[in-house]
Parts: structure tokens; sequence; C-alpha cells
């Protein structure tokens, strides 16, 4: 059944960028907001919706330092709101345990870290081979590595708890939140006047005088664009949780977040996916406390690493029931030959969907003057989800508000199947 009121802005996602967007939107004086997105699935084998989330997990990293002055830049805005955020919310979601990125000294990737440091003024220490074997002996890195290590406003985030801080603080404000599922998104004329509107799984119809789409993969899987589907990739990936002690986890009490892109230390499992060039790539999260109660150490591979790609709902709903169990093995393995002196007592697999775009950053656009979209996380968008979520709501409401150039998250479609 449709409701009375109008909203000023329905924002259909409730993930990380959604409920970000959510929150900003609702701060503004005299706006109603209504989020619309479905709560976490209690059995990922038996979920009616399809719908999974990149937010159902413990670690996401977070961090300054990028290859990339944009997401440096977002995700600075974003670290800077971690602690008002959970002071609004009640909700704890950030641990501040800094960040390291290693990689070939003399490589490309590293080259480009630094030019971001200085053109940002980012805060870091520098680490030579030795440095880093001396600071982190319990990792096997290159004798070839440099390091760049974030001691503040690094870490990592908790995505399931910085969701429920961003819609906890919405709620607060005012903004009306429906678990669900969209199914279609349309203009509509209403006395007079072009308005959108919003239907759901369940039923409901959400009129608003605007949309944001933040659906991340499942955008183009139902009826919420007009007559085009975004220009994007969906990349299946696969992590292992590896479980340790809690006595190894208090050893590992000082560990930061890793990023690694090197030749890797020799004695590392071959059978983890190497890059093109064969270079190893992982990142990694420090030991966290998972809903179980155990400890468990999180590795997993970047998205240039592994070539298939998912097209359909139907896929990305065997991916997650499914995942590849082969690799989440030699993913467990290989973080048992990346420790030294921490015992690695099993693992399990996880698995996620990165949305790419061609340029590696999000679209943060509108479809008309009623219509925006805001997703292609390309990996890197958890620590920058409320940056995104901001300059998205704001652009709805208030206009381009971002020294990023707004062409720089410029929407690109593909025709529709």
């Amino acid at each position: 059944m449709a409701n009375a009121a109008v909203f000023d802005l329905c924002v259909v996602g409730a993930g990380m960028i959604g409920s970000a967007a959510a929150r900003h939107a609702s701060e503004l004086p005299g706006t109603s907001v209504c989020l619309i997105g479905p709560e976490e699935p209690q059995d990922r084998h038996n979920n009616a919706t399809g719908i999974f989330a990149a937010h159902y997990d413990e670690g996401r990293i977070t961090r300054a330092c990028d290859p990339n002055p944009v997401w440096a830049s977002m995700a600075q805005a974003s670290i800077k709101r971690y602690k008002d955020i959970e002071e609004k919310s009640g909700i704890s979601f950030y641990n501040e345990v800094g960040t390291l990125m290693a990689a070939r000294s003399n490589g490309e990737y590293m080259s480009k870290v630094q030019t971001v440091l200085k053109e940002q003024r980012i805060p870091v220490v520098n680490l030579d081979g030795r440095e880093l074997a001396a600071k982190f002996p319990y990792l096997r890195l290159s004798a070839n590595d440099a390091g760049v290590y974030e001691e503040r406003n690094a870490g990592y985030i908790s995505p399931r708890r910085l969701v429920s801080a961003q819609q906890a603080a919405a709620k607060k404000q005012g903004c009306r939140i429906i678990h669900d599922v969209v199914e279609k998104v349309s203009r509509v004329v209403k006395n007079g006047e072009y308005v959108m509107r919003v239907e759901t799984n369940g039923g409901t119809v959400v009129e608003s005088r605007k949309v944001l789409l933040a659906a991340g993969a499942y955008t183009d899987f139902r009826q919420l664009l007009p007559g085009f589907r975004l220009n994007q990739l969906l990349c299946p990936l696969t992590v292992a949780l590896a479980e340790i002690s809690e006595q190894d986890a208090a050893i590992l009490r000082s560990m930061p977040s890793v990023i690694y892109k090197g030749d890797g230390h020799p004695e590392l499992h071959p059978d983890f996916p190497r890059l093109p060039d064969g270079q190893v790539s992982y990142y990694m999260l420090p030991p966290i406390q998972y809903p179980d109660g155990k400890y468990y150490i999180k590795l997993g591979h970047f998205h240039a690493a592994v070539l298939a790609r998912l097209h359909s709902a139907g896929e990305v709903k065997r991916w997650f029931e499914t995942g590849n169990k082969a690799l989440a093995d030699a993913t467990g393995k290989f973080i048992r030959s990346l420790f030294k002196g921490v015992e690695v007592l099993g693992w399990k697999q996880d698995q996620c969907v990165v949305v790419e775009t061609p340029n590696d950053l999000p679209y943060i656009d509108t479809v008309h003057t009623q219509l925006g979209v805001a997703t292609g996380g390309n990996g890197y968008a958890a620590k920058s989800s409320d940056e995104i979520g901001r300059i998205a709501a704001t652009m709805m409401l208030r206009g381009w508000d971002s020294d990023i150039p707004r062409d720089t998250f410029r929407l690109r479609t593909k025709s529709a199947l």
C-alpha cells in the first residue's frame, strides 16, 4: 500500500554508502528521508531475497594511504567523522590499530603511494626491508619490500556495526527505515508534477521527490534504471578467515591492517593467486573476535588476480552460497605460511562481490534531476563510504559539494539487455 507522505529523498540500498547518504540527508533541516534495504539474513543458504551485502562482516581496512589521490582524499574525510558517528549512534565500529602498506621498494605501486603521501601531507613512518622485519617479526616479507606505516587515523572498521551506527543516527534524525527489497523505481505524474515511485517486494509503495540508488551489485538486477545498465563488472572475491587462539591474538594485539603488493617471501604457499605480472598481492586484517567468540585473521586477494566475473543475479546468489572452497583452502594455507610463531588452528571461507567501474572510482551522478546513483566501490569504498554518501546526498538535495570535480564520478552506462 502507498504511504501518504511524499519524502524529499528515498535512498534505495541500506549498505555502507546508502546508510551514510541517509544519515547525511536527514541532517539537513526540514528534509524528510526514507531508507530502504533488507536486513542481514540469518541463513545465507536460505535467503529468499537473494541479497547479500559486503557489510555482513566484522573487518574492513581503513587508511588514508592510497596510490589514487581521490580515494585517499575521500578516506581522510570519512575517517575524520568516525568518532562523531560513534558518539551520535552510541555504536562503536572503529579500531585505530594502524595500517601497513608494503610493496616492492622500487615498484610503481609504492611510487604512486609516495606521491599521494607528499601531495596530501599524510603523516606516515617509512620503513625499509630491514626495518619492516624488525618491527613486524611475525610476518614473512620480502627483503625487497619497503613499507608505509600509518600509526594514527588508520586500522579497521566493522562494516556491520558501521551500517548499524549510520542507521541509528539517521533514525534519530527522523529518517524512516524500511527493511525490504526494492523491485521497481519509476517516475510518475501526481497532481500535475513528477514524483518518484518506489515499489518493494513486500508490497510497500513509497513516493519521493528524489531517489538515490545505492544498490551496488544489484542495481542492474531490478527495475531501478530507466532502460539502461551501468557500465560495471562484478568480480567474485574469496577470503579465508584463519582461526588463531586467544593467546596468539594477544601476542598480535599491536598488529596493524596490512596491504601488500610485492615479490613475496620464498616460503609463501604457491597456490595463492598472483597478479598478471607475477607479484603477490593481498589485504589482511589483524585478529578480530567474530560473533562466534573466536579470533580470526582475515586475508583476501586483489580483484586483478582473478579473471572470473559474474553476469546475473543467479550467478551472484550462487557465488555467495557456495564460493570457491579450493581457493579458500589455498588462502588458508597461504596465511599459515605467512606467519612466524603463530599457530593457525584452521580456517573457513567467505566471499564477496566487488563492483568494478572503468576508472576504478565510484559513480556519484544523476540520471535525471530526480534520480541519482552512488555505487561502484571497486573494493576500496568501505573506509570512504561516509564521504561517498555525503557527496551523493548533498548532490541530490543541494547541489555538488566537493573539492573533487563532479566529472570524476560521472556515470557510464550500457544498453539494456
